[in-house]
C-alpha cells in the first residue's frame, strides 16, 4: 500500500500527466474542451505506470468512470476497454443539474456529451453495481478504481466482487483516501484510517510498494482543506 507524499512526485510524473492531457483532448476533438479531463493527479501516475506493459487485448474494466477519461487514453492502445458507473443515476442527476434541479457543478461534462466521447471511440459503457456484478469469474485482465470505494457503504462486497471476476494474472488498481482517525461514512463517502486500510486488504496479494502515511499539511488532498492522504494499492491475483 502506497501513500502519497508530495516529495515523492517526480518530474517524469508531470510528464506523463501532461501526455495524457495531451492525448484525451485529442481523442475529444477539441483542445479547448471545457471541463477537466483529469482530476487525480498523483493515484493516475500510480494507475498509467502500473498499466505499464499491459498487453493490448488485455481485457479492461475501469470503474467509477462518468465524467473522467482514463477509459479513452486506454483506448488508444487497448481494444476491449469497458467504462463502468452507475449509469442510470448519473444520466439523471445530469439532467438535473441542466434543467436547475439539482446544484450545478462546473466540472462536471453533462452525461450526454461525455457518453458520446466513449461511444465515438467505440468504448463500451456499461452500468455496473460493483457489489453485485452481473459477469462471469475472470472477465477481466485488469480493473481499475480511482476515488470510488469510499463511496461504497459496503466496500467489502465491491472489493470481492471485483476481486472474483478479475482474470488469474491479472490486475487490480485501486485508490483510496486515508485519514489519521477513521471517518465513517456520511453524506456518500467515508475516510479510512491506516489501521482499517491494513484490515480491509489484509486478505489480498498486495503487489504495490509501502509506505507510511504522512499526514504533514503538504501531503493533504482536496486543496488542503482535510486532514486527508490518498493511497494506491495494486492487487495481483495469482496465477493458476
Amino acid at each position: 500500500m502506497n501513500f502519497y507524499q508530495r516529495s515523492d512526485v517526480t518530474p517524469e510524473d508531470h510528464r506523463l500527466l501532461a501526455h495524457y492531457d495531451r492525448e484525451v483532448l485529442q481523442l475529444l476533438g477539441d483542445p479547448r474542451y471545457p471541463y477537466p479531463v483529469r482530476m487525480r493527479d498523483w493515484e493516475l501516475c500510480r494507475v498509467l505506470q502500473a498499466m505499464a506493459g499491459t498487453p493490448d487485448n488485455a481485457r479492461i474494466l475501469d470503474t467509477g468512470s462518468f465524467n473522467t477519461y482514463l477509459g479513452l487514453y486506454l483506448s488508444r492502445i487497448h481494444s476491449r476497454v469497458t467504462v463502468s458507473d452507475l449509469l442510470g443515476a448519473r444520466a439523471l442527476k445530469s439532467a438535473l443539474r441542466l434543467i436547475g434541479l439539482a446544484p450545478a457543478k462546473p466540472t462536471e461534462a453533462p452525461y450526454g456529451l461525455w457518453r458520446r466521447a466513449m461511444r465515438k471511440r467505440g468504448i463500451e459503457a456499461r452500468s455496473i453495481d460493483l457489489t453485485s456484478i452481473a459477469m462471469p469469474d475472470a472477465s477481466f485482465d485488469r480493473i481499475i478504481s480511482i476515488s470510488v470505494v469510499e463511496h461504497i457503504p459496503e466496500i467489502e462486497k465491491a472489493l470481492a466482487e471485483m476481486y472474483r471476476v478479475l482474470a488469474p494474472g491479472g490486475k487490480m488498481l485501486v485508490t483510496t483516501d486515508c485519514s489519521p482517525e477513521p471517518r465513517p461514512f456520511a453524506d456518500g463517502v467515508r475516510y479510512f484510517s491506516e489501521a482499517e486500510l491494513n484490515r480491509l486488504f489484509s486478505g489480498y496479494p498486495v503487489t504495490s510498494p509501502r509506505n507510511r502515511p504522512n499526514f504533514a499539511r503538504e501531503n493533504w488532498c482536496y486543496g488542503g482543506k482535510l486532514t486527508v492522504v490518498t493511497s494506491f494499492v495494486e492487487i495481483t491475483k495469482p496465477s493458476r
